[in-house]
């Protein structure tokens, strides 16, 4: 097994534990009120990161990408909460739609850059 991998899933597994019961304690004070968004915010970084670093790890591929990964799974997680707090606040934003847009071209950036070093996508996983 990749160690590395292992470890980083970890952290991705811890995030999504503090976030879930971030929420859960937000929504004791909440009076009842809630979102989904505050809720489900934790799936981000478990299916997001965790998971696909923990199945890597089994297969003994390496994840290159982790650097863009990590800032997509940020810029998610913080949009959902975000939008989650608002919710229960009972107002609304339009601005939020800047955290998927900034996901969506944070990922179409490093497809691109890796397209120009290597190619292809291919580059993302390399078996070890």
């Amino acid at each position: 097994m990749y160690t590395s991998a292992i470890k980083t899933g970890m952290k991705y597994f811890a995030a999504s534990v503090f976030i879930a019961i971030a929420a859960a304690v937000y929504g004791l004070f909440s009076h009842g009120v809630y979102s989904y968004f505050m809720i489900y915010a934790f799936m981000i970084p478990l299916l997001g990161g965790a998971l696909p670093h923990l199945i890597a790890a089994m297969k003994g591929i390496e994840i290159n990408a982790r650097d863009t990964q990590l800032a997509i799974i940020v810029t998610l997680t913080v949009g959902s909460v975000l939008k989650g707090v608002l919710d229960i606040y009972g107002t609304t934003n339009r601005l939020l739609i800047i955290y998927p847009v900034a996901a969506v071209l944070v990922l179409a950036a490093a497809l691109a850059a890796m397209i120009k070093r290597s190619g292809s996508i291919a580059g993302l996983w390399k078996n070890k």
